[in-house]
């Protein structure tokens, strides 16, 4: 990892916590891969999301977008 990138997580939680921050992050990085993966294998068998359903779920979520 570079030496300036650990520093700033060091900063923000202390030495203390730098392994579970890290673990976490990549913990959180591995399922949105997997999400990602999943997503690419449904568009592959059923096509992609209709616009309309992308519309509604942004409607039903604002924030999420």
């Amino acid at each position: 990892m570079p030496e300036g990138l650990t520093s700033a997580v060091q900063r923000r939680v202390g030495r203390g916590e730098f392994s579970q921050y890290v673990t976490a992050a990549v913990t959180r990085q591995l399922e949105l891969d997997l999400l990602a993966e999943l997503s690419a294998l449904l568009e592959a068998d059923h096509g992609p999301i209709p616009e309309e359903f992308l519309a509604e779920a942004e409607a039903a979520w604002p924030d999420a977008v």
